[in-house]
């Protein structure tokens, strides 16, 4: 900035911003450069190789090393851009715009969550990772390289490669349609092989519009703030302006000979002086993460490789010479020898066109945080960038031998020349073979999540907030499998992402032993049953679905698994005969029912009667004795017996009520009856959303490794992982080890694998004993598992940590870091002592609705009690007492002129975690 008036004057002569800018116009999806070059640009995913191991890594490079030898020769710059920009990036608001839930309780989780990640954006705390691809293609010298190689010519062809010199401005500068059209024709020729071998390097190309190009020039040009005002004209502009103009939305205040100012933003460059002696997959890793924003442009050219190898034939001829003396006889110089070898092998591989040698560029820009305007601002942001450039030449010195450059002079052309799209020459650039340009390409990225579908966000360890969502398309099925020890923030997980996923009124059923979801899901306007033999509440496994008249084959065979799980095997007797015998006693249920006026659908009574006068059509008296049989053994199941009142009565329980939690800790003592129960209630949950196309339905089977031990009702876990989908749900199985699905590499579950089958994604948190189960079943690489064994401790109140695993790829595998706000966290704890002190403070706040004593309780602990010590309410014993305490009403009454109460607001009387609802 000038601070003289000579200064002053000075800086009135220096150029326009605009009129820096190498750029003619945008149109046709390509950017035309004054120059003459086209420019084409991609959004990349990047090679995802983070969670890859060394083979993955060396596969990735192999085929990004074909893609620079497929490049055309001399005429194609390639620009491979980096940058990491402390911000969003527009995140938030598509977070918003999936909200589909209008349920205050949903909107007062959402607000809680948006203002702590926007807290912690101003602040800095994320970071967005933004790679693109920019091909800049020169024709005229794609002309002349045509001609020098004998290809077919025109007469056009050979004015266009002579330069076509004119003396008017007029015509050097214009370029016909049809020229414009022939020209991009052929470029989009190009383009379109490129494209191809970046999508099967696994890149993920996504073609830019020339808009697009457009506005990610402005946002480079000022990512703190940028301008997104796209490429159009306005009506009441009063003169043409150019797109240079609209493009350029700050001023260069000034440059001294560490850093340049724009706008307020210091920049400071770094180029790569000497490449590393030896290149690997990952070099770039440390630089990439390194912490604070950076832009990172590595420009790629393939020279005519004719010339290349004659410059090779002399310096190999040079080293010849060396190792002569001045008779021509031979002398030792180490030196020359390595190098002659060296050469000899150069030349054979570019011969063999097993490689090629392409000359690259990598510059490194950092910029400061946050504008400054004052002294003191300009102080601390010039200490803050010496700070960074310091770190970057540090970690530039440490691949494997490299040296960075800090620019002076040139720092406002390589600002300029590291802007997408506008890469050229700029004198910094190293002859390497393809296989070690490879390693210099800024493609490596952690997985982006579901970018098209932001459910959930949740951070991660590379400052990320990762968007996901389990029903994204491009995931074959939203069922998960979470798995994790004792302790680790199972529950809290789960939890929260249940609690997310009510933002789009999403039907929740949880089957627990035990109440660790029971103030959520009360919280949400739900309800708790807690199943027991003296329970009122039934659920009729015969039900139909609304519209139905007949049961559907899945429903036939889940009736008859339970029927067999009911009855029992005694190892004796013709297992098809008696599978055969109760489908049949089934079907003829269903029909005898439908005879009825007053109630069409059957109970297990009915199926009862019709095995005891079963009559075999063929009149065999076998299938009549397994029928009396079979009947017998249900006499606990129907009528009186010890179990009729769960499952030999019409349903009571109210299906249509968003969240649904059956606690099965009271049938405990009677594993039989537990498994039997968890199943039917599985089983009926996963039906809710069929028919409801805007309606989906999450069951959560918490530690369902029982079902899976009983080979009757196994069968039926699995359908309910497989037919999910088609009902527009999801399931999702909760364990402390994986082992509990799929069993260990010597005694595998014979179901495990089809349930892994149908899992798209897998949750794994912290695992004890064995890692084969993780290595053999869900085909874990060495790096991940390494991950796994590394996951840190659980902070209580604060954060834990899970690895989110899709599919069988490394390139969907991220490690994620959960940290509930403090409003989830205290409907979410399961720590004792936590537990008693809600207990405590929801009972003697009862002038405060439901809401307002949560988020006051969250207000005064924000991260929970476990780093305190002891307060003074629960050293007094007080806390600690509230067991014996009568019931209070910890309702607040609605002012309604009806003396009603309104949702969450309404009387109600405390009732202990566990306690039957």
């Amino acid at each position: 900035m000038p601070r003289t008036t000579a200064q002053h004057e000075r800086s009135l002569e220096d150029p326009a911003v605009c009129e820096l800018l190498k750029i003619r116009d945008f149109l046709d999806n390509v950017m035309v450069r004054t120059d003459g070059c086209y420019v084409a640009g991609f959004r990349v995913q990047g090679a995802v190789t983070y969670f890859s191991d060394d083979d993955g890594r060396n596969e990735a490079k192999g085929v990004v090393e074909s893609l620079l030898r497929a490049m055309p020769e001399q005429s194609m710059r390639v620009q491979f851009r980096y940058e990491v920009v402390e911000s969003l990036n527009g995140l938030l608001d598509q977070y918003r715009d999936a909200t589909r839930s209008e349920t205050p309780e949903a909107r007062i989780l959402d607000d809680r969550r948006l203002a702590a990640w926007e807290e912690k954006e101003r602040l800095g705390a994320y970071l967005s990772r933004i790679s693109g691809v920019y091909l800049i293609w020169d024709p005229v010298k794609h002309k002349r390289a045509m001609i020098a190689s004998g290809g077919p010519q025109s007469k056009d062809d050979r004015r266009q490669a002579g330069g076509s010199f004119t003396l008017s401005v007029g015509k050097a500068i214009q370029k016909t349609k049809k020229e414009h059209l022939d020209t991009l024709a052929e470029f989009e020729s190009i383009i379109s092989g490129i494209e191809s071998a970046m999508k099967s390097g696994g890149l993920g190309p996504e073609r830019m519009t020339h808009g697009e190009i457009f506005l990610e020039i402005k946002r480079a040009f000022n990512p703190m703030d940028p301008d997104l005002t796209p490429l159009k004209e306005n009506i009441a502009e009063t003169r043409e302006i150019s797109a240079r103009e609209r493009l350029a939305p700050g001023n260069i205040l000034g440059q001294t000979e560490t850093y340049l100012n724009i706008d307020g933003m210091l920049w400071t460059f770094i180029s790569l002086k000497t490449p590393p002696d030896g290149t690997y997959p990952g070099i770039l890793r440390e630089l990439m993460t390194i912490g604070f924003p950076i832009v990172i442009s590595t420009q790629v050219v393939v020279p005519d490789q004719r010339v290349v190898l004659d410059k090779y034939k002399k310096k190999f001829r040079k080293m010849q010479a060396a190792q002569k003396d001045s008779k021509g006889n031979l002398r030792v110089d180490v030196t020359a020898q390595v190098a002659t070898q060296e050469l000899i092998q150069i030349q054979q591989e570019i011969i063999a066109s097993s490689v090629k040698t392409a000359r690259v560029s990598v510059v490194v820009g950092v910029h400061t945080s946050a504008p400054a305007w004052s002294a003191q601002q300009y102080e601390t942001a010039e200490r803050e960038l010496a700070h960074r450039r310091q770190q970057i030449l540090h970690v530039v010195a440490r691949m494997n031998g490299a040296r960075g450059f800090s620019e002076s002079l040139a720092t406002r052309r390589l600002f300029f020349s590291t802007l997408p799209g506008l890469a050229e020459d700029d004198r910094r650039d190293h002859d390497l073979l393809t296989p070690h340009a490879a390693d210099l390409l800024p493609v490596e990225l952690p997985w982006a999540g579901t970018t098209r579908s932001p459910l959930m966000l949740f951070e991660t360890p590379y400052r990320q907030l990762l968007p996901f969502s389990p029903f994204d398309p491009n995931l074959e099925n939203a069922n998960a499998i979470v798995a994790a020890t004792s302790g680790t923030g199972k529950s809290v997980h789960v939890g929260k992402m249940l609690l997310t996923c009510a933002r789009q009124d999403v039907q929740v059923s949880i089957i627990e032993r035990g109440d660790s979801y029971y103030h959520p899901v009360t919280f949400m306007g739900g309800q708790m049953i807690t199943m027991s033999l003296d329970s009122e509440q039934t659920i009729n496994p015969f039900d139909l679905e609304p519209g139905q008249v007949e049961p559907s084959n899945d429903h036939l065979a889940f009736l008859k698994n339970l029927t067999r799980f009911m009855i029992g095997d005694s190892g004796e007797g013709d297992t098809d005969l008696l599978d055969n015998l109760i489908m049949n006693a089934i079907r003829k249920t269903y029909a005898r029912a439908q005879m009825r006026i007053d109630n069409p659908i059957p109970l297990y009574s009915d199926l009862y009667d019709e095995l005891q006068n079963y009559y075999d059509e063929d009149k065999n008296p076998r299938v009549n004795e397994a029928a009396r049989i079979a009947a017998a053994k249900m006499r606990a199941w129907v009528n009186n017996g010890m179990y009729a009142r769960l499952f030999d009565r019409p349903t009571t329980i109210d299906m249509s009520t968003p969240w649904l939690y059956f606690n099965v800790e009271q049938l405990k003592d009677d594993p039989k009856l537990e498994v039997a129960m968890s199943l039917l209630i599985a089983y009926t949950t996963t039906k809710r959303a069929q028919g409801r196309a805007n309606k989906r339905c999450i069951t959560v089977l918490d530690e369902c490794w029982a079902l899976l031990q009983s080979p009757s009702l196994a069968p039926v876990v699995v359908q309910l992982f497989r037919t999910a989908r088609k009902r527009n749900a999801c399931v999702w199985g909760i364990s402390q080890a994986v082992e509990d699905f799929t069993g260990t590499p010597d005694k595998p579950n014979e179901f495990g694998a089809a349930i892994l089958a149908t899992t798209a994604v897998k949750m794994i948190g912290r695992q004890k004993g064995n890692y084969d189960v993780l290595r053999q079943f869900l085909h874990l690489n060495e790096t991940t598992l390494n991950r796994v064994k590394s996951l840190g401790m659980t902070e209580k109140g604060k954060k834990s940590e899970f690895l989110i695993v899709i599919g069988e790829k490394a390139e969907t595998t991220h490690s994620l870091y959960i940290v509930p706000t403090p409003l989830e966290y205290w409907l979410l704890t399961t720590y004792p002592r936590e537990r008693w002190y809600r207990q405590w403070w929801l009972a003697t706040n009862p002038h405060l609705s439901l809401v307002e004593r949560y988020e006051e309780l969250a207000n005064k602990f924000p991260h929970g009690l476990s780093e305190l010590p002891e307060l003074p309410e629960e050293r007094s014993g007080e806390v600690s007492r509230l067991g014996d305490h009568a019931p209070v009403d910890t309702g607040k009454r609605s002012p309604t002129p009806n003396g009603g109460a309104t949702r969450n607001e309404m009387p109600e009387w405390f009732v202990l975690e566990g306690a039957t609802v």
